[in-house]
């Protein structure tokens, strides 16, 4: 075929999608099926078609990795309410603005629970809620969509919270809290690595005495494990543990004002425990 022609046939499909509404558009992608069927089954149809919104489309394959069990329950009658906000969870008003690069914003969702978007400039990766954005020509007359390899879920507690729950990380709480640097584990848009309680084992009882009666130690401990911004391991695939650091436990746990690496070591400085021992005597 003529290239010219392939060019001029490429170009016309995306003006038709141009010219199409987000609704009109999902229902000619062959990978939504699923995911239309349930915007249709919200009644959110007649929204998509006037109101201007950035749409995040899980595929099928994304639903289809779900429980049986769980995609049963979206289907039923009574479980509605429910499977509305889920379906209110991919959308957010449109910005106008869909290729920019992100640096942990939040933006509310029509379920009125955030999503956090984070772009990588090391690879150009968009993310949401830690999610890869599949770019495609899918600008459409009233807003974009986005492919989603996954289904999102909203983020419910924040960093402090998320390791309450798990007895396991109550070492760390503890330095936090001695320290007076639980606000900052509280701060948004960061990346903690949470060591493990067996990592404080580890450290030995006379050093871990030390430092958990010496306030300047065990906030320089706990500072040494928060990073400012956003970093998903799933996206980030270029994390390295240094032996100081041990191995990761639990990858990409996620929290309404950022994400948690468990961790089996203690992160720390190189002259750390040496100012430690020093204190041992």
């Amino acid at each position: 075929m003529n290239v010219h022609v392939v060019c001029g046939l490429l170009l016309l499909s995306v003006c038709d999608v141009a010219s199409q509404t987000i609704m009109e558009t999902l229902a000619t992608r062959f990978e939504t099926m699923i995911f239309t069927s349930l915007i249709k089954k919200a009644g959110l149809e007649s929204l998509l078609n006037t109101g201007n919104y950035t749409v995040f489309a899980p595929v099928d394959a994304a639903f289809q990795t779900l429980p049986k069990q769980t995609m049963a329950l979206l289907y039923q009658k009574e479980n509605l309410p429910q499977m509305t906000a889920m379906i209110k969870y991919h959308i957010v008003p449109y910005t106008g603005n869909t290729h920019r690069n992100w640096t942990g914003e939040t933006l509310n969702t029509l379920a009125s629970k955030p999503v956090r978007m984070v772009t990588y400039p090391h690879n150009q990766v968009t993310v949401v809620n830690g999610v890869v954005l599949t770019e495609s020509n899918l600008s459409v007359s009233n807003g974009h969509i986005y492919l989603l390899g996954s289904t999102l879920s909203p983020l419910i507690v924040d960093v402090v919270q998320s390791l309450s729950q798990d007895p396991n990380y109550s070492s760390f709480l503890t330095a936090a809290a001695l320290s007076g640097m639980t606000s900052k584990l509280k701060e948004d848009n960061i990346t903690v690595f949470a060591p493990h309680d067996l990592a404080f084992s580890r450290v030995g009882q006379n050093r871990t005495d030390v430092l958990f009666n010496n306030i300047r130690l065990l906030q320089e401990l706990v500072e040494f494990h928060i990073l400012p911004g956003v970093y998903y391991f799933n996206v980030n695939h270029n994390f390295r543990m240094t032996p100081y650091d041990g191995t990761f436990l639990n990858k990409d746990w996620l929290a309404t004002n950022g994400v948690i690496h468990a961790i089996n070591g203690v992160k720390h400085s190189f002259t750390f425990y040496r100012d430690v021992d020093k204190l041992i005597g």
